[in-house]
């Protein structure tokens, strides 16, 4: 008995004695690499989004530096603070606006909408990554799916045409839902008024991540007249100008509405002309950003806006 005990015990202690040995002395057990936690990851193409650098969760600081503060800055705050606390009333409700508006001027209020907008945001980009992740998945189960009962090539065919448009359906589905999250942003970066916090870094980094991914989804699903106006807020944004493919998008949709008047007649010949006017120039904006005014590229698509614009006076 005393024999069979000492097998046992011989033998569970084998594969420390094993793994003790496969180690180096005086090196640590290898421990798996830790992947980085996922953040706010910005779409920016369809195939691979690409990691967008975290924004803070809050524009400014709140908090208020008692030694920054002046004798007289002390009073007015103590002040007001009395003032308040005897005219303290939970049924107030303003009649006239304009003073409330006031309060889309504080920290506070910049703070609590730049947190919301941030929220918004995030839950688009994940919709759209989670979407990915679901059409990945279904044409994997699908090509490994064995399908005996199907003899004929029409059957194929007809099987093929039905999963494309469940992921179509997916993509759509997603993308507006994804569009929603973005609008959202933007009317919460919309109310925070005060022009300072506006000119922050973190405020124009978020807010043209909001735009850039509110138009990309928009002209992904045939919205292209509305992304115009945004699209135009995205170049005035500090060096955005110089992206060539919000000019790509804007040529793309000024294209759209042009065509729109020529073939169906839903607007007036000078409309017409002022959209092909504008989208030769963020063409050739494009072109030039990307390729160079010296290159071939460039004089190319010249030739194509000069013949565009001498077709465009004839009588």
């Amino acid at each position: 008995m005393t024999k069979r005990i000492l097998v046992i015990l011989c033998i569970l202690a084998l594969p420390v004695a094993l793994f003790s040995q496969a180690q180096p002395a005086g090196q640590p057990t290898a421990q798996p690499t830790a992947q980085p936690a996922a953040t706010d990851n910005e779409p920016a193409n369809l195939a691979n989004p690409t990691p967008y650098e975290p924004t803070p969760g809050e524009l400014v600081t709140e908090e208020i530096n008692e030694a920054e503060l002046s004798p007289e800055q002390r009073e007015v705050r103590d002040r007001n603070l009395r003032a308040e606390e005897i005219w303290k009333n939970a049924d107030y409700r303003d009649y006239n606006r304009a003073f409330a508006e006031l309060h889309q001027l504080s920290k506070a209020f910049a703070n609590n909408k730049y947190r919301l907008a941030l929220s918004s945001y995030q839950s688009g980009v994940n919709t759209i990554i989670k979407m990915r992740d679901e059409v990945e998945l279904y044409r994997k189960e699908s090509a490994e799916t064995k399908r005996l009962n199907e003899k004929w090539y029409w059957q194929i065919v007809d099987r093929k045409a039905k999963e494309e448009r469940v992921l179509s359906n997916m993509r759509r589905t997603a993308k507006l839902e994804a569009v929603t999250y973005f609008t959202r942003a933007i009317n919460h970066l919309d109310e925070i008024k005060n022009p300072d916090l506006r000119e922050k870094p973190a405020f124009k980094k978020l807010l043209a991540a909001v735009y850039r991914n509110w138009i990309m989804y928009q002209f992904d699903l045939g919205n292209l007249p509305q992304t115009i106006p945004i699209l135009e807020l995205y170049i005035e944004i500090d060096q955005n100008e110089k992206e060539y493919p919000a000019h790509k998008y804007l040529a793309q949709a000024y294209s759209f509405q042009e065509n729109m008047i020529r073939k169906y007649g839903v607007g007036t010949e000078d409309q017409m002309f002022r959209f092909r006017y504008k989208k030769n120039v963020h063409l050739l904006r494009a072109t030039e950003l990307k390729y160079g005014k010296e290159s071939a590229e460039y004089k190319h698509v010249v030739n194509l806006v000069n013949r565009d614009e001498i077709i465009s006076v004839q009588p």
